[in-house]
């Protein structure tokens, strides 16, 4: 009987710890940015209550205890996601103790599964989040293997409980990358890829023969090719990092050939082949933006890309400067900003940064101003879309963010040294 009672005060304690942050706020007569069917929304509330989006309307009145957060003159979007980063796997790129994002070992490809090297007290997280980045989809990177394993979808809530789902997509390189790890060609790259999904295919369905401590004879490992089961099953997309319009062209004809869910990932020439990614429904991650091309593969590379891609139909979906985001992940928002600049509607930037991240990646409840979605909203003091504009609130899941970082905490250390003893330096 005391081990019951003991339980139950366990399970009570634990769920008040998970809930002592849920509060109630009510956004006041904000210009909303939703994300949906319903655009933009001028002087709007929004009600959250228990880490939901409850009311979306104007002059909301309440009578449960509530926080008001004044938005008067602001704009209020949903919280901004970064469709490519390596958020918690490097702190310092030159210091490879701090490196999580690849792996050297053979053994390990499709089935390097980087969610349990997340370090949720990164000091980039704090850093990311009070720009109004509020998720991230973090990927690995080519190691010895053409499949770089699988990424996985996180919140950077500040109590470090930020892992959404693991193993949400499986990651492959062709092009110049491709073929470098392949034997130089991208026609052996191009083999590799193929034979490892008709490969992974025949032991999904033949699994039992193939048990430890028997032959095999296979061109990928027994648990790489197990991986990517859940590629062949359409449970997970296959994200292929790839530039060339011609790479783009083989990479449907593969993804057709074996039925799998295609996501463009870099995509520099795009463009050229809009009509035929569109009509394929493939997703495409892209920076907007670069433009210059940096190699042969991207010499077509151009700023209204992103507008083209759109108006073609196809479902955009961005990452920001300094591709495979750490540092400056929240940049995302300044890459949307460019593409607007040359022609994309400013919803259309936004949706791509939120709503349709969600959508293609399979996050549910979240990504719209909308009820019943997931609070995660950043309010911000101008445009959203301009650089000067900074995060005034951000709320992911309900609960209010502390907007400091190491950068804020420095900043404020040395703001004034005057009343500050022994002084490491005089300015």
């Amino acid at each position: 009987m005391k081990s019951i009672i003991k339980k139950a005060i366990t399970t009570l304690l634990l769920f008040a710890s998970a809930t002592i942050h849920a509060e109630d706020f009510l956004i006041k007569n904000a210009t909303v940015h939703t994300a949906s069917s319903r655009g933009v929304l001028s002087n709007t509330d929004i009600y959250v209550s228990d880490g939901f989006i409850m009311q979306v309307a104007k002059n909301i009145k309440l009578k449960s205890k509530h926080t008001v957060i004044d938005a008067n003159g602001k704009h209020v979007t949903p919280g901004l996601i970064n469709a490519s980063t390596q958020l918690g796997l490097v702190e310092i790129g030159a210091a490879s103790s701090t490196v999580d994002y690849s792996t050297k070992n053979e053994q390990q490809g499709a089935s390097f599964n980087i969610a349990p090297a997340i370090n949720f007290r990164s000091t980039l997280m704090p850093q990311n989040r009070i720009n109004g980045l509020t998720r991230a989809i973090v990927r690995p990177a080519g190691g010895t293997s053409i499949f770089h394993g699988q990424g996985a979808a996180i919140a950077l809530l500040s109590n470090e409980q930020g892992l959404i789902r693991e193993q949400l997509a499986q990651y492959a390189s062709y092009g110049i990358a491709g073929a470098n790890i392949s034997g130089g060609s991208r026609a052996s790259a191009y083999f590799i890829l193929d034979k490892a999904l008709e490969e992974a295919n025949y032991l999904r369905h033949n699994r039992s023969q193939y048990k430890p401590g028997f032959d095999w004879h296979f061109s990928q490992s027994l648990q790489d090719l197990d991986a990517l089961k859940a590629v062949l099953e359409k449970k997970i997309p296959l994200v292929i990092s790839v530039h060339r319009s011609d790479d783009i062209l083989q990479m449907i004809k593969l993804a057709k050939k074996h039925s799998v869910r295609l996501i463009l990932a870099g995509a520099s020439e795009a463009w050229l082949v809009a009509n035929e990614i569109a009509r394929a429904k493939i997703p495409v991650i892209m920076d907007p933006i670069l433009n210059l091309p940096d190699s042969f593969e991207s010499l077509a590379n151009r700023l209204d890309a992103a507008t083209i891609l759109n108006e073609a139909g196809v479902k955009l979906v961005f990452t920001g400067i300094d591709w495979q985001s750490t540092h400056n992940g929240y940049l995302v928002r300044q890459s949307a900003g460019n593409a607007v600049a040359y022609g994309m509607p400013v919803e259309d930037a936004i949706k791509a940064m939120t709503t349709n991240t969600a959508e293609v990646f399979g996050i549910k409840n979240y990504g719209q101003i909308a009820v019943g979605m997931e609070a995660d909203i950043v309010v911000w003091d101008g445009d959203p879309l301009e650089l000067t504009t900074n995060a005034d609130t951000v709320l992911i899941k309900g609960i209010n963010q502390p907007m400091v970082s190491r950068a804020t905490r420095l900043r404020d250390r040395y703001w004034d040294l005057k009343d500050i003893p022994n002084k490491a330096f005089i300015r």
